[in-house]
């Protein structure tokens, strides 16, 4: 099977070897488990490592905070970003619901022929606050808060759907809220998804105790036991 790998000190050894090609896999946790950092990392060891086109589409954060955390591991977005080798955009979380907004994302997609995609999140995709202004408008459409949530649910789910059918190896990251049910708090991406990775940070007296753990990964053998990591220099590092 043609496999890609993510570069990831310990990761693709869990994956017999990488992340099968064509795949959506969701990364979840709560708030500061590492989540951002694996999908950027998977996106800069695409271009250093294996030579990959990479698009990092943001919902949630804008195009110069992602290029600055991406520095602080020595990953220069930026320039890659002028030589064409990885695409950072933001997109505006009002207007998720509008139909013009994913076709403008398929087009680019469509046009630039990526290895690797990130979206950052499922869950503000799926779940931003819809403008006031569109509220209004849409009343005196006839069209209610409920409908514009569905729309977003709905452009996610045909944005999932290209990447998949484009054969694009794609991460989309999700919220995971203690004490709710399910391992995601949008509820689409963990049953969309190929795969389904597991972000933990638990406090330990003075430390933290950070553990990722693949809970479900299409066409391959995997242990499903958490695994811990750490923060290095280069990026996240799985620890034995």
């Amino acid at each position: 099977m043609d496999r890609i790998k993510t570069g990831i000190n310990g990761f693709d050894e869990l994956m017999e070897g990488g992340i099968p090609k064509g795949s959506f896999v969701v990364v979840t946790g709560g708030p500061g488990t590492g989540k951002t950092i694996l999908a950027s990392q998977f996106l800069a060891n695409g271009v250093t490592k294996f030579n990959e086109k990479g698009l990092y589409i943001s919902v949630e954060q804008p195009e110069t905070e992602i290029a600055d955390q991406a520095r602080q591991f020595g990953w220069d977005f930026s320039t890659w970003e002028k030589e064409g080798k990885i695409k950072v955009i933001s997109l505006d979380a009002q207007k998720l619901f509008e139909l013009t907004t994913i076709n403008e994302l398929k087009q680019l997609i469509q046009d630039n022929h990526y290895d690797r995609v990130v979206i950052d999140s499922i869950t503000s995709f799926v779940s931003s606050p819809i403008s006031s202004s569109s509220i209004a408008n849409g009343a005196e459409r006839g069209v209610g808060p409920g409908t514009f949530t569905e729309m977003c649910r709905s452009n996610a789910s045909i944005l999932i759907d290209l990447v998949k059918h484009m054969g694009i190896t794609t991460i989309g990251l999700a919220q995971k809220i203690e004490g709710m049910p399910g391992e995601t708090a949008d509820g689409v991406s963990e049953f969309k998804g190929d795969g389904l990775i597991v972000m933990n940070s638990t406090a330990l007296g003075q430390t933290l105790n950070r553990t990722l753990q693949i809970k479900k990964l299409r066409k391959t053998k995997i242990d499903g036991i958490p695994h811990q990591f750490d923060f290095t220099q280069d990026g996240i590092t799985l620890t034995k």
